[in-house]
């Protein structure tokens, strides 16, 4: 296993919360290009920290388009602002009732979600954004920063970001199969308890595909639960999340979550199993309780940041 581990490409994840107050020629193309780069040994080229921000821009402004399933899936009404505070591609499917984003006060962009027993394409319900994915390659990486209160909480647990893996597996368990879920998310639940001003509490932690995902048949992973930190009700955090591939880009090793605030400061280091071509950062709000009386989610989110390493 050290031997394989050493062979494989890295990914590194940060999560950083801090209390500041997810044609035939072309194809055959890609497809040359993919074998290139799997038949290619890949050299490592390590660069100091002044390279690595010289290669930087945080200015992103190209946005992707919805796939057909995402497009299928979409709310009627569930639409976005004309001119809206965050950046990103949005994804709208939830109940327009309670549901869909906004602008608000203070320049936050408003994410309500509602559970439902109703699937959209295939998906539960999601208000998210995304952006374009970050491909395999020596020192790429994507750092998403971004501001949040949350509001509401439902019954069950949603998640606020994630990092999606695309393409096929190229080193790791089940190597050569298709990814089809997030490598790993960020979930908000009730803690079921309020502090001495009357504040809900809640639950930030980390849900980790350890098997992973894939399509076709026996798809079916294995998803490991992290407790992160507690999260209060009404109060501004700072999030950071970057994602990208080391300087030999074979490796996908580990992640490390580092949540600062309220006076402590706590890491978890994840160990992943496999690497895919490539992963895409998404962002918002994704399920909620789908049978509860209380299914409701909000959170305000602003001063959204993508940087871009390439």
């Amino acid at each position: 296993m050290k031997k394989i581990i050493t062979t494989f490409m890295k990914i590194s994840v940060v999560f950083t919360l801090l209390i500041a107050t997810s044609c035939s020629n072309e194809e055959e193309l890609i497809e040359n290009q993919s074998l290139e780069l799997e038949n290619t040994q890949l050299e490592k080229t390590e660069l100091t920290p002044a390279e690595l921000l010289a290669r930087t821009t945080c200015s992103e402004t190209s946005f992707p388009n919805l796939g057909p399933s995402a497009a299928s899936g979409q709310v009627s009404g569930c639409n976005d602002s004309s001119s809206p505070n965050n950046i990103g591609t949005l994804d709208c499917r939830s109940s327009a009732s309670f549901g869909g984003y906004a602008n608000v006060g203070g320049g936050f962009g408003r994410y309500r979600l509602t559970g439902s027993t109703d699937r959209f394409d295939g998906t539960r319900t999601r208000v998210e954004r995304f952006f374009n994915r970050v491909n395999r390659g020596s020192n790429k990486s994507t750092t998403l920063n971004y501001e949040f209160i949350v509001d509401e909480v439902s019954s069950g647990r949603t998640c606020i970001a994630q990092v999606h893996a695309e393409g096929e597996i190229k080193e790791g368990l089940r190597k050569g199969r298709t990814a089809r879920s997030a490598v790993f998310l960020l979930y908000i639940k009730k803690a079921n308890r309020r502090d001495r001003l009357g504040r809900e509490i809640y639950t930030a932690e980390i849900s980790e595909s350890t098997n992973p995902f894939v399509t076709g048949s026996n798809g079916g992973g294995t998803r490991t639960t992290t407790f992160l930190r507690n999260i209060t009700q009404g109060i501004r955090y700072t999030l950071s999340c970057k994602t990208g591939y080391d300087n030999s880009s074979m490796q996908l090793a580990e992640s490390t979550v580092t949540i600062s605030g309220g006076g402590n400061t706590r890491s978890r280091t994840l160990e992943h199993t496999y690497t895919t071509e490539g992963a895409t950062t998404r962002y918002g709000a994704y399920e909620a309780c789908d049978t509860c009386s209380d299914d409701r989610f909000q959170i305000r989110i602003r001063n959204v940041q993508l940087c871009r390493t390439n």
